[in-house]
C-alpha cells in the first residue's frame, strides 16, 4: 500500500530512470513545489551523471531509494524494456509511481503493471501530460453533457515533429513500433479518454520505400476505430513540420454540434445548432500562447532529443499526481488506461499486416 501523505508533509520524490526527454521536465516541476523535494536519482547509464549535476540532484542506488521511508514516490523515466519493472519494483516497495507513457513497450508489460497495482493497492499515474490542458477538459464536458447531441463521428490527427522518428528513442527493440507507438499514444489516449475502448480497427501503417532510410519504422498512418455508435478515423505522420504541436486536432461531429480541440498550445471551436440553451453559431477559445517553446534544446544529459521547455503541462499533471498520493484519490491516469491504449495500438498494426482486415479488441 501506498502512502497516503498528510497535506502539509513534504513529500520526497526520486527518479529511476533519467534518460528519457520528459525527465527534467519533470523534476522541475516538482522543484518548483513547495510541498515536495527532490531526493536524488537512479541510472545505469553514462547520461546520470550530466543529469544529475545539471538538475543539482544526489546519485543514489536502486536500493536505497526503493528502501528509503523519506522517498513516497518516484518518477521512471527508463527506456521502455525497463519500465514495467522498474514500477512493479517501486509499487511492490510501497512507492507511488508516475511513469512515463507509454508504461513499457506493449500491453503485456501493461497488464503486469495493472496486476501489481490491483494486488499492492498502489498509486501509480502514467505520463500522459498532455490530456492536461483546458481544451481537452472543455471537449469532455461538451460530450458528457450532450451539448454536442448523439456524436457519430470523430475525425482525430497527430504526427511526430523534431525528426524524433529516426531516433533511437522510437525504434526501440521490443516495443510495439515506431513512432505511431511512443508518440502516438497521445492521441490514442485522447480518444480512449472521450470514446472509450473501440470493439475492433481497421489500419494501414506505412513505410514508404525510397523516402527515407531505414532509421524510422513507420512514415504515415491510418485507422478507423469502429465503435457500436460511432466511427472515429485516426491519422497519423512521423514527419510533423511544425515545432510544437499545431497539426494535432480531435474533431467531434454531433447531431446537435461540432467541436474541434487541440491540447498543445490548448485551443478549441465549438458550432452550437442553437436547440439548446446556446445561441446558434461558434465559439472559439484559445489558452495564453507561451513564449517558450515545447521542445527547447538538446542537452547533455539529453543529446539524442530536445529536452521539454515549457512547463505547464508538467505542473498540472504534478498537480493531479499529488491530490492522488495525499487524498488517496483514484489516479487520473491508470495502468489500466496504458494498457488498453497498448491493446489498440497492437490491434492496429495486427490490421495492417493483414492488409487493413478487421481486428477486434478481446
Amino acid at each position: 500500500m501506498t502512502y497516503q501523505l498528510a497535506q502539509n508533509q513534504v513529500a520526497g520524490i526520486a527518479c529511476l530512470g533519467v534518460t528519457h526527454p520528459h525527465t527534467s521536465g519533470r523534476v522541475k516541476a516538482i522543484q518548483r513545489r513547495t510541498d515536495a523535494k527532490m531526493m536524488g536519482a537512479w541510472d545505469n547509464s553514462p547520461l546520470l551523471q550530466p543529469f544529475v549535476e545539471a538538475l543539482g540532484l544526489e546519485v543514489r542506488s536502486k536500493e536505497a531509494i526503493l528502501g528509503d521511508p523519506a522517498v513516497h514516490a518516484v518518477l521512471i523515466h527508463s527506456k521502455s524494456e525497463k519500465m514495467a519493472d522498474l514500477a512493479i519494483e517501486a509499487l511492490e516497495a510501497g512507492k507511488a509511481v508516475l511513469v512515463e507513457k507509454p508504461a513499457g513497450r506493449g500491453a503485456q508489460d501493461a497488464s503486469r503493471i495493472v496486476q501489481v497495482v490491483e494486488r499492492t493497492g498502489g498509486l501509480l499515474q502514467v505520463g500522459y501530460c498532455w490530456r492536461f490542458a483546458p481544451s481537452v477538459d472543455a471537449m469532455q464536458e461538451a460530450l458528457t453533457s450532450g451539448r454536442l447531441g448523439k456524436v457519430v463521428q470523430v475525425r482525430a490527427h497527430g504526427g511526430c515533429s523534431h525528426d524524433e522518428a529516426a531516433t533511437s528513442h522510437m525504434t526501440q527493440p521490443g516495443d510495439i513500433g515506431g513512432a505511431m507507438f511512443v508518440i502516438g499514444c497521445h492521441l490514442v489516449d485522447r480518444i480512449l479518454l472521450h470514446f472509450g475502448v473501440p470493439k475492433s480497427v481497421n489500419a494501414r501503417i506505412t513505410k514508404f520505400a525510397n523516402f527515407r532510410g531505414d532509421e524510422s519504422r513507420e512514415d504515415a498512418a491510418g485507422a478507423v476505430l469502429n465503435y457500436d455508435d460511432k466511427v472515429v478515423v485516426l491519422d497519423f505522420m512521423s514527419w510533423d513540420v511544425l515545432p510544437w504541436t499545431e497539426s494535432w486536432d480531435i474533431t467531434a461531429y454531433g447531431t446537435e454540434g461540432i467541436m474541434s480541440s487541440r491540447s498543445l498550445p490548448a485551443s478549441y471551436k465549438v458550432y452550437d445548432s442553437g436547440k439548446g440553451s446556446r445561441p446558434a453559431g461558434w465559439t472559439e477559445w484559445q489558452e495564453t500562447s507561451f513564449p517558450e517553446i515545447w521542445a527547447t534544446k538538446k542537452t547533455e544529459y539529453s543529446p539524442e532529443l530536445a529536452e521539454i521547455g515549457n512547463p505547464v503541462y508538467f505542473d498540472r499533471e504534478a498537480n493531479a499526481f499529488f491530490h492522488a498520493l495525499r487524498t488517496g484519490a483514484p489516479s487520473v491516469v491508470p495502468a489500466s488506461q496504458a494498457y488498453n491504449i497498448s491493446r489498440v495500438i497492437e490491434a492496429m498494426f495486427a490490421s495492417s499486416k493483414q492488409a487493413g482486415a478487421e481486428v477486434f479488441i478481446d
